[in-house]
């Protein structure tokens, strides 16, 4: 396991393997904590993969442990879902600015993909504030769900 990752004041900082990380296109460096510091989906992300180990509390977290300690909402389940998918896939794909969003990076593109669960309601404001800030960061975005991700898309 060549990534390390202390979860310090609600944050998943990377200790150990930033090369590796920085390969992997996740996380962004804080200059302020001179390191990496990854969403929860990210680091559950590297912890299925086995490709390195959270610690909490000097202890190593389990994945499950991981989602039941961290996890503020059902988005964050459902965006490590989406985030490992399109990864599995082959895409490059990383957390994005907000709780149910992901970047992907396709033929020289970015994309902010919103991520919901399949019929879930999404008020006008959310939804228009989502837009607003994809907008402010990137020129295209993509609206999708787990079962079905990269199917129902939007480009503005």
């Amino acid at each position: 396991m060549g990534v390390k990752i202390l979860v310090k004041d609600s944050k998943f900082m990377v200790i150990e393997g930033i090369d590796e990380v920085r390969t992997l296109n996740l996380g962004n460096y804080i200059k302020s904590l001179n390191t990496v510091v990854l969403d929860l989906s990210e680091a559950a992300y590297i912890t299925y993969k086995g490709l390195g180990k959270v610690i909490f509390n000097d202890k190593e977290l389990t994945f499950g442990e991981l989602f039941t300690k961290f996890s503020r909402s059902h988005n964050d389940w459902v965006k490590f879902v989406v985030l490992c998918d399109l990864r599995n896939r082959g895409r490059k794909a990383k957390a994005g600015f907000s709780d149910n969003s992901i970047v992907l990076e396709h033929s020289g593109n970015k994309y902010l993909i919103y991520v919901t669960e399949e019929n879930a309601p999404i008020t006008p404001n959310d939804l228009v504030n989502w837009v607003s800030s994809a907008l402010s960061k990137l020129s295209l975005i993509h609206i999708s769900e787990p079962t079905r991700p990269l199917y129902i898309s939007y480009a503005v």
